[in-house]
């Protein structure tokens, strides 16, 4: 219950204020910087992770980067940056 209504009082919140939704909700936002680096905040959990393949579950499903020599360079609780060779980002 309180969980809805805060999604509520967030969506609310962005329509008002004319923000992007995706600020104040927490969905996972993906940036692909060239094809040597992803980042995806607001993840939620490592699935798989080798260096051809990291699957990360994300706010309604999962998010694959497949490459070549694939590191994670950072990992916060909020944030995850992939480097390497990119070659296919998948979404399930």
């Amino acid at each position: 219950m309180k969980r809805r209504l805060r999604d509520k009082t967030e969506r609310l919140a962005a329509s008002v204020l004319e923000v992007p939704a995706d600020t104040l909700e927490h969905v996972a936002r993906i940036t692909v910087t060239g094809q040597s680096q992803v980042t995806i905040e607001n993840y939620r959990v490592f699935v798989e992770f080798t260096d051809r393949l990291i699957r990360v579950a994300v706010a309604g499903g999962e998010v694959a980067i497949r490459g070549q020599g694939l590191v994670m360079r950072t990992i916060v609780p909020e944030e995850v940056v992939v480097t390497g060779t990119i070659c296919g980002i998948d979404f399930a």
